[in-house]
């Protein structure tokens, strides 16, 4: 993303808050993982064939800073497609959509926890989705892990 690689992390906070562990019940604390499947069943924000680009615009997480940081992350969402994934016969964009419809209609959906990992490192230059705890994180739960290849710009 250039210049505006000092977004990168206010980006993912923006989905993982938006997919974040259900709170207490309480009516006015509503919103996360259980939010995210009530909006799933009405408006089937996630569907084969649409990109996650696509349904992370509708849901408008390409943050507010500016325009440039927003079009620049849009674009890197966007590239998904372009690579492979660690689920059999899909690539990145793929796996990760059809990851998030299966847990959103799941009996049992999982928060969802988005990250980057270093595609400079031999066989990592792929989208990554696990289910499991989020290591060194503060809230004991599992989740549905979504980690995409990312490398650092050049000076």
């Amino acid at each position: 993303m250039g210049e505006d690689d000092v977004y990168i992390n206010n980006l993912f906070e923006l989905l993982n808050i938006r997919f974040a562990p259900a709170q207490s019940g309480a009516p006015e604390e509503y919103g996360g993982i259980e939010e995210m499947v009530a909006l799933q069943q009405e408006f089937a924000i996630f569907q084969k064939g649409r990109s996650f680009q696509k349904s992370a615009a509708i849901m408008n997480l390409g943050g507010f800073w500016n325009a440039r940081s927003k079009n620049r992350w849009y674009q890197m969402l966007a590239d998904l497609n372009s690579y492979e994934s660690n689920i059999e016969g899909m690539n990145g964009d793929e796996a990760i959509v059809s990851s998030l419809i299966a847990n959103l209609a799941s009996a049992k959906p999982l928060p969802v926890y988005f990250k980057a990992h270093d595609s400079r490192v031999e066989g990592q230059k792929r989208v990554l989705i696990e289910k499991g705890p989020v290591k060194g994180f503060f809230i004991d739960a599992d989740y549905l892990i979504i980690s995409l290849p990312m490398k650092p710009r050049t000076a």
